[in-house]
């Protein structure tokens, strides 16, 4: 099929004309640009505010815990309840993680988010588990060593004999 030299006329005019429509448009931006204005303005005045915003709260704060005892948990020898003070409706996200392993002993870091303060003081359990068995390793709990007993329990490993807090 043969086409008419028309067609093509066409089609070369809108090329054409689409290319300096194109240029036109370049020109005007080089030109804006170049001859523009080379101060700002006057800076328009912030909307008025018409809400108050709310009161920031408080940002949590991320503290480790102090561990009073260490309990075995009997049905799982991988796991321990640890036993910690934390003040009562002041804290959230209390965890014990355990974050490393070794032969002889393993460490643990409990921690909780406190947003308040001037709380009382509660007693409340938290609990942790190690990847294997403890046996006879000793804990590093927030940097205070942790030894086995005799009976199972775990006791502070430079405390005195008054100060000590094991379940025996």
């Amino acid at each position: 099929m043969k086409s008419s030299g028309s067609v093509w006329f066409v089609y070369a005019v809108a090329v054409v004309v689409t290319f300096l429509i194109g240029l036109l448009a370049f020109s005007v931006f080089v030109l804006a640009k170049v001859f523009g204005s080379s101060e700002p303005g006057p800076a328009p005045a912030p909307p008025p505010v018409t809400q108050a915003a709310p009161a920031p709260t408080p940002t949590p704060k991320t503290t480790t815990v102090k561990v009073f005892e260490i309990r075995p948990v009997v049905a799982d020898d991988r796991q321990l309840v640890l036993i910690v003070a934390t003040p009562a409706g002041c804290t959230r996200a209390l965890r014990a993680t355990t974050y490393a392993e070794g032969p002889g002993a393993v460490a643990v870091r409990v921690t909780q988010q406190a947003y308040r303060t001037g709380c009382t003081w509660q007693r409340k359990p938290v609990l942790a588990t190690a990847a294997r068995p403890l046996g006879t390793r000793s804990l590093i709990v927030n940097g205070t060593l942790w030894t086995p007993t005799r009976s199972g329990g775990y006791e502070q490993a430079l405390a005195t004999t008054s100060a000590r807090t094991n379940g025996t």
